[in-house]
């Protein structure tokens, strides 16, 4: 009967093993789930809030975009006005209009009556934060910055290579003629005979060349810069019109 006893005893604690180990491994799956659903939803929390910086950056590029495509409109606008004064100047039979104009334009063309895009080439500087989203607006957003630096890499050595001929201009005139003064202060009142060197070869070749940096290559620049922004701010558009 003792012997019974102890055989019950034991099978009772038995299945109270493994009824408690039930129960453990039930509380474990239990707590387990609870980490996966928090996980989750804090993962879900963290993509929409992520979701949303993305979208609020791309509208901040959206707008520097539209802004940047109208100062180079503006830039390449006075580009175009630079262009039909160059010509004129090299003009041979000009009218009196035509040459009263020149009088006064010529000794700034090759000086210091040269435009630069006034635009930040820098795209922004939250760009880091959706750099691991792999989303479409992310990518495109991605795909916009890289074409600013290719651009800035492009842009800014033609720049510096149209200052390098202003200065060398300027530096021309500083160290030959004693009317110097005059051309930096913008005052334009030269004599006659300071006037003559406005007519001289050596000018008409500075202004062909400035006219052949200036169109030809920075203007030419422009121009494909214009139209990849364009691009872009298009594509850009398309992917905000329901944000």
């Amino acid at each position: 009967m003792k012997l019974f006893n102890t055989l019950r005893f034991k099978l009772i604690e038995g299945k109270r093993l493994k009824k408690y180990l039930l129960y453990a491994i039930g509380e474990i799956i239990l707590v387990v789930i609870g980490i996966l659903v928090a996980v989750t939803i804090n993962n879900y929390n963290e993509n929409k809030k992520a979701e949303k910086e993305c979208v609020k950056i791309a509208k901040q590029i959206q707008q520097k975009l539209a802004s940047d495509i109208a100062k180079i409109k503006e830039t390449r606008q006075e580009i175009s006005e630079n262009l039909e004064l160059y010509n004129l100047y090299l003009k041979k039979d000009k009218t009196e209009a035509e040459r009263l104009t020149i009088v006064a334009q010529a000794p700034f063309l090759v000086t210091i009556g040269i435009q630069f895009l006034p635009v930040n080439l820098i795209v922004s500087s939250s760009l880091n934060k959706v750099a691991s989203q792999n989303t479409t607006l992310a990518n495109k957003l991605m795909e916009i910055e890289q074409d600013y630096i290719v651009v800035d890499k492009t842009l800014r050595p033609m720049e510096d290579i149209m200052k390098d001929e202003l200065i060398k201009n300027i530096n021309h005139i500083k160290e030959n003629f004693s009317w110097y003064e005059k051309l930096v202060g913008n005052n334009g009142k030269f004599t006659v005979e300071e006037y003559k060197y406005f007519g001289s070869d050596d000018y008409k070749n500075r202004v062909v060349h400035m006219r052949f940096l200036y169109v030809n290559g920075y203007d030419s620049i422009l121009e494909e810069v214009e139209q990849i922004y364009e691009t872009h701010l298009e594509e850009l558009n398309e992917l905000l019109k329901d944000q």
